[in-house]
């Protein structure tokens, strides 16, 4: 199947945002594809988290469409957080409740979400409070955090919060994960075990759009990279080909710094 006879997951359109009389993002275009990796790199200030936040519906666009699962979330008319359910975020400063321990913030969403629809699941609210426990602490098997799980936020070290931080998207089951400069809290020792745990994330399938600085990261996960500066899509192409031979002199220059 050729990528035109594909139909994306998330479709950007002639996206746009402005605060005030700043233009943050200028006119984005871009198909996001299952499956895909896609990973966002470019300068400080070049609008990388704008265009991750405005996919999440966490800042509205100034103009344009986001085209998820046939729904324009864009729309001011439509209920967003019916569709963020399944798009995961991952936060620079992992944004976890410090005064909930480590198993609460990860079953505080899906315990929210299914109990506001326990009558159509046919569930009670114990039934639904078990089976978001048992997935929870089955992912900090995962990551091997399992002894953490009535441990508080403030006892963890970043490289921990941050996993945790994942595996609490990954509870809700999403189609795509969102993940916004995961390791650039992080101290360098930290670094590996969060960019392991997004490794055998990738490898499982999920579809992302990832924003990093991690170049050797960046080639080896993504399956497309995009290039931002000044609030556009300056060059896009496959790791290999965009890091070996960029085409843009704005690219080249970037690179230069950064490698």
């Amino acid at each position: 199947m050729t990528e035109k006879d594909r139909k994306p997951i998330i479709d950007i359109r002639h996206l746009s945002k402005s605060f005030g009389d700043l233009e943050v993002l200028r006119d984005i275009s871009l198909s996001i594809y299952e499956g895909e990796k896609v990973v966002v790199i470019g300068p400080s200030g070049s609008g990388k988290s704008t265009f991750l936040r405005c996919i999440n519906c966490m800042e509205d666009p100034t103009s344009g469409s986001i085209i998820f699962d046939d729904v324009d979330i864009a729309d001011m008319k439509v209920d967003i957080n019916v569709h963020r359910e399944h798009i995961g975020m991952v936060f620079q400063s992992f944004n976890l409740f410090n005064n909930k321990t480590v198993l609460q913030n990860i079953m505080l969403a899906p315990v929210h979400i299914r109990t506001k629809r326990a009558k159509s699941l046919g569930l009670t609210k114990a039934e639904i409070k078990a089976q978001a426990e048992k997935k929870a602490r089955e992912l900090l098997k995962r990551i091997g955090l399992e002894d953490k799980a009535d441990a508080y936020p403030s006892t963890l070290s970043g490289g921990q919060k941050q996993r945790i931080a994942i595996i609490r998207a990954l509870a809700m089951e999403p189609r795509v994960m969102l993940f916004d400069e995961p390791t650039s809290a992080l101290d360098p020792e930290m670094v590996g075990e969060v960019l392991d745990l997004i490794r055998k994330v990738a490898d499982e399938g999920m579809t992302m759009v990832i924003v990093t600085h991690e170049m050797g990261f960046a080639r080896e996960v993504g399956t497309r990279i995009l290039f931002m500066d000044g609030g556009k899509i300056g060059e896009e192409g496959e790791p290999d080909e965009f890091f070996s031979s960029p085409k843009t002199d704005r690219a080249r220059e970037f690179l230069s710094k950064v490698l």
